[in-house]
């Protein structure tokens, strides 16, 4: 009886022509599987040849898990976000997995984001975006699901961490601003916390203080240029030009705050005005801003998030890791040369 036409190959049918067994073609499309390069090679081939694609949620039924690694994230319209993402992705992609991206923009969308992941049999989850449930992340613990916490405060005896230390991002700003000539001090934060914006906002402000001096505090709505741009204009040049440095809780608020200064309230920088950012993203090197800013490494931060991930698929009985990323100061010319 002739086969019904435009029939999906199968594994079998990719075994068949590969001359291997059917679990020599499951292994082959599984990550970390023991197989031989050789065998490996004539799979994929065959299943080139046959249009044969896995079916990742059947397996997942079949399995412990789909292969799938959940990524959480939110402000995607952001630089920073964007490229983490990106690299996120990509990695995941070159180690056998695939990365399903769920965006939260709000912190009460994390939990059913996490909760719909669950229903994936997903092989594990990466979350960038607002700290999540206590007892969401136990409930991953109790399921024995990877969990990789990016730049987020730890909530639980369960998931690894990766985080940019916001005490050590504070204290750089400060010591850049005094190195550089800034006597008075203030600092450009957003009103809506997050764990690491508002973490480094908060330890600036606590190293001036600890020097025995008051720092200004501007608050923006948000994170947004605009809200940055906005909150400087509105705190006014009498005000600003009380500030020798300013630090601001990311290198997006600068640029608002750069513009505020130079355009709308007609401050020179770093004349008047010295500026530090945070995070050091592809624009802060454009001669519009130029900006002296804190490095935190996103290629680092990739390959230690899936370093994490993948010792932990591997031993679910080792302990809590935390990886602190090292800071670096990038010096431009919104400073003056030290």
């Amino acid at each position: 009886m002739a086969e019904p036409p435009h029939r999906k190959p199968t594994s079998f049918d990719v075994a068949r022509l590969a001359g291997v067994s059917r679990s020599a073609v499951s292994r082959a499309f599984t990550p970390g599987a023991n197989i031989a390069p050789e065998t490996r090679e004539k799979v994929t081939k065959a299943a080139k040849k046959l249009g044969y694609r896995v079916n990742n949620l059947a397996r997942g039924l079949q399995q412990s898990h789909s292969g799938i690694v959940g990524l959480v994230a939110s402000r995607l319209d952001t630089p920073l976000r964007s490229r983490q993402v990106r690299l996120l992705s990509e990695a995941l992609i070159r180690a056998g997995f695939q990365p399903m991206l769920l965006t939260a923009e709000q912190p009460d969308d994390v939990a059913g984001l996490i909760d719909m992941l669950l229903g994936y049999s997903v092989a594990g989850m990466i979350i960038t975006s607002d700290t999540p449930p206590r007892a969401l992340i136990e409930d991953c613990g109790r399921l024995q699901l990877p969990v990789v916490l990016i730049n987020r405060a730890g909530v639980s005896d369960w998931g690894d961490r990766v985080v940019a230390d916001i005490d050590a991002g504070g204290t750089l700003a400060l010591d850049i601003l005094q190195k550089a000539g800034a006597g008075r001090f203030g600092c450009l934060m957003p009103v809506k916390e997050t764990w690491s914006v508002t973490g480094r906002a908060n330890a600036f402000v606590e190293a001036v203080q600890g020097l025995g001096r008051t720092c200004r505090c501007i608050q923006a709505d948000d994170q947004a240029y605009g809200d940055a741009r906005r909150a400087v204009v509105e705190a006014g040049r009498e005000r600003m030009s009380q500030i020798e440095g300013l630090f601001c809780s990311t290198d997006l608020m600068a640029f608002g705050a750069l513009d505020g200064l130079r355009i709308d309230l007609g401050l020179r920088v770093p004349q008047d005005i010295q500026v530090v950012g945070f995070d050091d993203i592809e624009q802060a090197a454009w001669g519009a801003y130029d900006l002296t800013t804190i490095r935190q490494d996103l290629e680092e931060q990739t390959a230690l998030a899936m370093r994490l991930l993948r010792e932990r698929m591997a031993d679910m009985e080792v302990p809590n890791r935390t990886c602190d990323q090292k800071l670096a100061p990038v010096f431009r010319g919104t400073t003056r040369p030290v």
